[in-house]
C-alpha cells in the first residue's frame, strides 16, 4: 500500500507524518490485497479565524478498481486524521460485506430485486383509511 501525502495551508512536522502512517498501517494491514494507492489531503479550513478548523480528505484506490473518498473535520490535524482513518475503515468494511455476500450469491432486499407491483398499496388497512370518518367506526364494529 502507497500513502501519499499532500498538504496545503497546513505545516506537516515530521512527528504527524509518522502518526499517519503508523495509524494507516495498523488500521488497513488486514486488507494488503484490496487497497492499492492511498492519497492523504490535508488543508486548512477559514485560516483568517484563530482557531481554523484542519480538514483530512482521503482517497484510497482500490484492487481492482473503485476509490473511496473521505473526509473528516476537527479542531487538530491529530483529531482529523484519525477520523478519517476511521471512516475511510468503516467504508472498507461495508465493502468487504457486500462483496462477500455478492460472492455467497445472496439477494439483496433493495427495491430494484423486489416484484413490480401496480404502485399502490393494496390491503384492509389502506381500504378502511380511505373511508370518510363517520363510516370507518361502523366497517369496524360489523
Amino acid at each position: 500500500m502507497e500513502i501519499d501525502v499532500r498538504c496545503s495551508g497546513v505545516d506537516l512536522m515530521e512527528a504527524l507524518r509518522t502518526y499517519l502512517q503508523r495509524r494507516m498501517r495498523f488500521r488497513f494491514d488486514r486488507y494488503p490485497e484490496l487497497i492499492r494507492k492511498v492519497t492523504v489531503h490535508l488543508t486548512e479550513q477559514d485560516a483568517s479565524k484563530a482557531h481554523a478548523r484542519k480538514l483530512c480528505q482521503i482517497n484510497a484506490e482500490l484492487n481492482p478498481s473503485g476509490e473511496i473518498l473521505v473526509s473528516e473535520t476537527a479542531a487538530d490535524l491529530y483529531h482529523a486524521i484519525g477520523g478519517g482513518i476511521e471512516r475511510l475503515g468503516s467504508a472498507l468494511h461495508g465493502l468487504r460485506g457486500r462483496q462477500r455476500a455478492a460472492d455467497r450469491g445472496f439477494e439483496s432486499i433493495r427495491k430494484e430485486n423486489r416484484p413490480k407491483t401496480s404502485g399502490r398499496r393494496g390491503g384492509r388497512r389502506n381500504a378502511r383509511a380511505r373511508r370518510p370518518l363517520f363510516e370507518r367506526g361502523r366497517a369496524e364494529k360489523n
